[in-house]
């Protein structure tokens, strides 16, 4: 399995490429890092009350769960630039 990030250039969602997908839509790192909170790594886990309907993520153990934990915590290597030097190296 391999897992990727990326940085947009857009916006845009365009699904007609993928039969698969139903819906798809942006979040903030914060979403994110509060679905990481909320999910406490599992989407078999029942979420808080008052969260019913806020972003589910996969498993803790899984590649998708991983990229999105280095996301929110900035250690995927990529600044907002898009670029992979640190301020160090720059």
């Amino acid at each position: 399995m391999t897992g990727c990030i990326a940085q947009a250039v857009s916006e845009d969602i365009f699904l007609g490429h993928d039969s698969e997908l139903a819906d798809a839509r942006w979040f903030t790192k914060e979403e994110v890092r509060k679905a990481l909170s909320d999910n406490a790594g599992s989407p078999f886990n029942p979420l808080p009350k008052g969260t019913e309907g806020g972003l589910r993520l996969p498993s803790s153990n899984a590649i998708a769960h991983m990229l999105l934990k280095a996301f929110v915590e900035d250690t995927w290597g990529v600044n907002s630039l898009g670029s992979t030097a640190t301020q160090k190296d720059a």
